[in-house]
């Protein structure tokens, strides 16, 4: 069956968000046109782009399918969240000013939260809590525990939104369906809180075997307890560690690359100290067990496996392609992987990388070191793999580097739908 294209997902999303706000447009008439009509109609909007925002949040395998993966979810999420905000600001404003072109007291009333009016109090107190947690929530440095409570927190200013909707209930289709949206959002909180967060939650497996891959890496091998995962090569989990009599696990879940084959039973990750709970994991101990959920990722379409491909790591984020890379056919496409790393020392799966490499003369692998070669860019990377037209391009990596090189790659003129990325998912 042929897929929908990427950006299909974030438009149906965006117009069910809109839906109540377009519904109430067609049934106000001539009131659209006026300053009250345009705050009821961003009103909805924004309620709706929250709710829908919400949604996005979980960690569901036909989101991360329809999306291409699990960080254009939570990209969508960021996105709608964002302009949901920007309408709730002018919401208030766009009253206000209507009630000012009329009578100006009028206006400083709604402009002043006012206990005495269930009306203006929850919508102010919605507006004021979602300002603050969405400026707290988009700290750059703030630990991911920290961040974690804060985000959830969100859920207080949810609540007086909804408050808010109910308080000025008017019965009509639009509002019904804004509540409905914002209920679905509420389950959708709710889901997330309570069957995908706590670290308890997924697949039961017990690491067999850790193993030191550098000061700041350690690979670990876990053993299913009950249901063995089926994954695809190439794709991740969720994993959260349990206490054990000699480890005390931090009560958290991240994502982490799948590196072994597929018809293992055993899966195999690896995990970087990059915060709290990513350090405390290095010092785990063998009979540990863990929580798996997943697996996620849209690194490798399906439509791709045929086609010649270059594929660019950075850092931890060439994880990826280990375990692609184990299951590739010995007459498969071409095949060049670019290793971007600091220095020649920070590349720790280089020998692993070759290795499959050996029994392919058309799989090749390449280097990129900071500190001798200066920054991945498209003529660097050119300038070893040759040409990239006609070839399926993969990157996986830090955020930055990956942004950066799409933008340049289609500066350069090569199709979106032959770029596929994957940032890499602290949160």
């Amino acid at each position: 069956m042929q897929k929908l294209p990427s950006w299909t997902p974030v438009l149906v999303a965006a117009a069910l968000a809109v839906a109540p706000a377009f519904t109430w447009a067609c049934s106000a008439g001539a009131d659209v046109l006026t300053w009250y009509g345009f705050a009821r109609f961003a009103g909805f909007a924004a309620a709706g782009l929250f709710a829908v925002s919400m949604l996005l949040m979980l960690r569901l395998s036909w989101l991360d399918r329809a999306f291409r993966g699990l960080g254009h979810v939570y990209q969508a999420h960021h996105a709608l969240g964002v302009a949901a905000l920007l309408l709730l600001l002018v919401h208030p404003l766009a009253l206000a000013l209507g009630a000012f072109l009329v009578e100006p007291a009028a206006a400083l009333h709604l402009l002043w939260p006012n206990p005495s009016s269930k009306v203006v109090f929850s919508g102010w107190l919605s507006l004021l809590l979602f300002l603050i947690f969405f400026v707290v929530t988009v700290a750059q440095h703030m630990p991911f525990h920290r961040w974690r409570r804060l985000h959830r927190a969100l859920g207080l200013a949810y609540a007086a939104m909804v408050w808010h909707l109910v308080t000025t209930f008017s019965g009509s289709v639009a509002a019904g369906l804004a509540l409905g949206l914002v209920a679905a959002g509420v389950l959708g909180f709710a889901h997330r809180l309570l069957a995908e967060d706590p670290p308890r939650r997924g697949l039961r497996y017990r690491i067999t075997d850790v193993r030191r891959r550098g000061p700041k890496v350690v690979d670990l091998v876990l053993e299913p307890l009950d249901k063995k995962l089926r994954f695809e090569a190439g794709q991740f989990v969720y994993l959260a560690m349990r206490d054990s009599p000699d480890y005390e696990a931090c009560g958290e879940s991240h994502p982490y690359t799948l590196t072994g084959h597929p018809d293992d039973p055993r899966i195999q990750v690896s995990v970087k100290a990059l915060g709290f709970c990513t350090r405390h994991i290095q010092e785990v101990t063998v009979g540990t067990e863990a929580a798996v959920q997943g697996p996620f990722g849209g690194l490798f379409p399906a439509k791709t496996h045929d086609r010649p491909q270059v594929w660019i790591g950075g850092g931890i984020g060439v994880t990826p392609f280990l375990g692609r890379a184990s299951v590739i056919a010995a007459d498969g496409p071409s095949l060049d992987i670019v290793y971007c790393a600091g220095n020649e020392g920070a590349a720790l799966y280089l020998e692993d990388l070759r290795a499959f490499t050996r029994a392919r003369p058309d799989m090749r692998v390449h280097t990129i070191y900071e500190d001798t070669d200066g920054l991945p860019t498209v003529p660097a990377i050119e300038s070893r793999v040759g040409s990239l037209e006609g070839k399926e391009i993969m990157i996986a990596g830090p955020p930055a580097m990956v942004e950066a090189l799409r933008r340049a790659l289609r500066a350069r003129g090569v199709p979106a739908s032959r770029i596929h990325t994957e940032e890499g998912m602290a949160r």
